[in-house]
């Protein structure tokens, strides 16, 4: 059995801690439970790194690679396929969405997905080149033929609108990009708008559909849209954490940040291990001119980790900014259990 290295689990958590919004700290973390064979818990690390960093195409690759180690082929393409749907010049990308197809005895796609990963030109190695002989010979055994190639960009609206209302979830891999959309990419949102929309009106109590209807306002510029779905969603489903923390990013775009540290107090309630939920509650209440509920947010994250030097050092400060005020001036304590939702 081999031994397990806390230290260095220990230290890629830290980093997490530190920089929660960086894709690649959740990815390392991921990718190193990944290799030490705890399936699980990589899923956990980059289910984490997708609600706090962003839908981004390494973490979609990484949560496709998780299902592919566990069996689970229909789950493992449909990530991997976001994952190429947002980087599709990435060759590894590619080249696992093919090698997960031809697992799964998808044999046409994974010919085509395969061709793609090889033009890229990428170190294809002879074992991939092999493997697509193999299935492009299955194929003509057979009399099948490749899937088309995905189609040109004209038709990119129309094809979008068809996959979002088949499946809702590739919403949010059509809204993770965090540049501005092109004229090409609002028409892709505004299809993939109309298919959510769609089928928000057939099912009014699915909190999902709502979630991603504001994702893709949101990508649209649409702000206030997209606050109006994702308290939809909440209402819908009360618990619903990542439309709360999703609320809260709107609510600060918006400069509502008294709406925003309210739903971020939600979200903490509902995630109270989620360590940079309580320090970016603090983060809020502080700017808001409550610094005696900053501080209790922040002693929140400390009892998750004593060790979170961010929250002891906004702590110690707050409590220098209290000690130095004036009597009589200095905030008081909400009552208990007045500061929730």
């Amino acid at each position: 059995m081999r031994h397990h290295d806390y230290e260095k689990e220990s230290a890629l958590r830290e980093r997490i801690r530190a920089e929660p919004a960086r894709t690649e700290s959740h990815a390392e973390l991921a990718a190193w439970l990944y290799r030490a064979g705890r399936l699980a818990q990589a899923k956990e690390a980059v289910r984490g790194g997708l609600a706090q960093a962003g839908r981004t195409a390494r973490l979609y690759h990484l949560l496709g690679l998780v299902f592919a180690g566990a069996g689970d082929w229909t789950s493992a393409e449909r990530h991997l396929e976001r994952a190429a749907e947002q980087e599709p010049a990435r060759f590894e990308f590619v080249r696992d969405l093919g090698l997960v197809q031809a697992a799964a005895g998808r044999v046409g796609p994974s010919v085509e997905t395969l061709r793609q990963a090889v033009g890229l030109g990428g170190p294809a190695g002879d074992g991939l080149k092999w493997l697509l002989r193999l299935g492009e010979q299955a194929l003509a055994e057979s009399g099948a033929k490749p899937e088309r190639r995905p189609p040109q960009p004209p038709r990119r609206a129309a094809v979008a609108e068809r996959l979002v209302a088949r499946d809702p979830s590739v919403a949010e891999a059509l809204a993770a990009r965090r540049t501005q959309p092109s004229p090409l990419e609002m028409e892709t949102l505004r299809a993939a708008r109309r298919a959510l929309a769609r089928l928000a009106s057939q099912n009014p109590s699915y909190a999902d559909l709502y979630f991603s209807l504001s994702l893709i306002e949101e990508q649209l510029g649409e702000v206030g849209r997209a606050i109006e779905a994702a308290e939809k969603a909440i209402a819908i489903n009360p618990r619903y954490a990542e439309a709360c923390l999703l609320a809260v990013r709107l609510y600060e775009r918006s400069g509502q940040r008294r709406r925003a540290a309210e739903r971020c107090r939600q979200a903490s309630d509902l995630r109270p291990e989620w360590i940079d939920v309580h320090l970016r509650l603090g983060h809020l209440l502080r700017e808001e001119g409550r610094p005696q509920e900053a501080a209790a947010a922040y002693r929140r994250a400390l009892d998750v980790d004593k060790r979170c030097a961010e929250a002891r050092r906004r702590l110690d400060d707050l409590d220098a900014v209290l000690a130095g005020a004036p009597p009589g001036l200095a905030p008081q304590e909400p009552p208990a259990g007045g500061g929730g939702q």
